[in-house]
């Protein structure tokens, strides 16, 4: 980095992080550029369910906090983002009362609630079937799905970071140092310090061979609907984060059919924009194969929803970590090349607080800014193939 002029910061993928990462670093005077081979919010941070929440782990809490500041910092600044001023509150519903029993462990960090029996959720939410048992957290901000990563984008734009879009890049290393980036294979950028958050394909930027895969893609379906006084609150069937973890079979396991294919029910609405889902895959499924069966299942939970539309649908597959916490820092042996990536279902919910870690890492030069249960030096180190520029 030469003296006197802006440090160059290449940023490869155009999510929730990679943007939020421009916008910073762009604000604290790097010169930017950030490549996304497709374009902004193509994946999960544009595909998501459409909630803020929290995730309920002493490790991601800190940065669902911060990143809630932030995105309230956003709404002011930005007309078209907005952000609610209050949680709408998170139900967690199931038929079976036996399930709200405490199994001996300790309870998750964060809000909770006593359990409600049906007929307290039928007067926090009448649209309900009114057999269902609940458990009320005071957590879940609904957004539009693409809303924020586009809002950190224009964020980015404004900060004066240039955004190349429909540009594939993979970082250039020689001799142990990041150098820039490759587009397309062919053409290189020159950079001081590159940064990798292309979610669940980053693993792959830094080790094509395969080998090193601490983040695997858990594929998620949903549907937008067209729906008359959907509920207040976000409303996920009791449980729904102990599916979202690594499946181990991915490459082997046979896609089943639609019909067979296993679902959880969740719902926000985000004022008009009302969103269902989900799965949570090893494999990439069909959404509009998935979308009315997420319907049909919902009705036993939202029985309003056998007069809804289906009025668009999503797949998205969500960068999952071995451990459930992203990877946040500078690769091991590779000076200037960053990671941030592996959020899973959190990354609207705290990517942008990663993002300003990783940036403060980036151009501060102090590693100790990242917790060790994020550090991605916790996980074996990646053979980075050398991509001369």
């Amino acid at each position: 980095m030469g003296a006197g002029r802006p440090v160059e910061v290449a940023i490869v993928g155009g999510g929730i992080i990679g943007c939020a990462a421009a916008a910073f670093a762009a604000e604290a005077g790097a010169r930017v550029t950030l490549y996304e081979r497709a374009e902004i919010g193509a994946g999960a941070s544009g595909r998501n369910m459409g909630a803020v929440q929290h995730p309920f782990d002493p490790i991601l809490a800190p940065l669902y906090e911060e990143t809630v500041q932030i995105y309230r910092e956003l709404s002011q600044r930005d007309d078209e983002f907005s952000f609610p001023g209050e949680p709408a509150g998170l139900l967690m519903v199931t038929p079976d009362p036996t399930l709200l029993e405490p199994d001996g462990e300790e309870p998750p960090l964060g809000p909770r609630s006593d359990l409600l029996a049906p007929r307290q959720v039928q007067s926090l939410e009448p649209s309900l079937a009114d057999d269902l048992w609940a458990t009320r957290l005071e957590t879940g901000f609904p957004i539009p799905p693409h809303a924020a990563t586009a809002a950190m984008a224009r964020r980015a734009r404004e900060g004066g970071a240039q955004l190349e879009l429909g540009a594939a890049a993979v970082p250039a290393v020689v001799n142990g140092r990041a150098v820039g980036v490759v587009l397309e294979g062919l053409r290189p950028r020159a950079a001081d310090l590159v940064l990798i958050a292309a979610g669940p394909w980053s693993p792959y930027l830094l080790d094509p061979s395969g080998r090193w895969q601490p983040i695997v893609a858990t594929w998620g379906a949903t549907a937008q609907l067209e729906l008359a006084s959907p509920p207040r609150h976000v409303v996920e069937e009791l449980r729904v984060e102990s599916v979202n973890q690594p499946v181990s079979d991915a490459a082997t396991a046979r896609p089943p059919s639609a019909e067979k294919t296993p679902s959880i029910f969740t719902l926000a609405a985000a004022g008009s924009v009302v969103t269902i889902g989900s799965t949570f895959l090893a494999f990439e499924p069909d959404p509009r194969a998935m979308a009315p069966l997420l319907v049909e299942r919902g009705k036993r939970f939202l029985p309003g929803l056998r007069d809804t539309r289906i009025v668009a649908t999503r797949a998205c597959a969500r960068p999952q970590s071995l451990d459930g916490r992203p990877l946040v820092g500078e690769v091991a042996g590779m000076q200037g090349l960053f990671l941030a990536a592996g959020h899973g279902p959190w990354g609207i919910s705290s990517g942008p607080a990663s993002a300003r870690l990783v940036v403060d890492a980036m151009l501060g030069g102090d590693a100790s800014v990242i917790p060790d249960g994020l550090n991605v030096r916790r996980f074996d180190t990646p053979t980075v193939r050398e991509v001369h520029v």
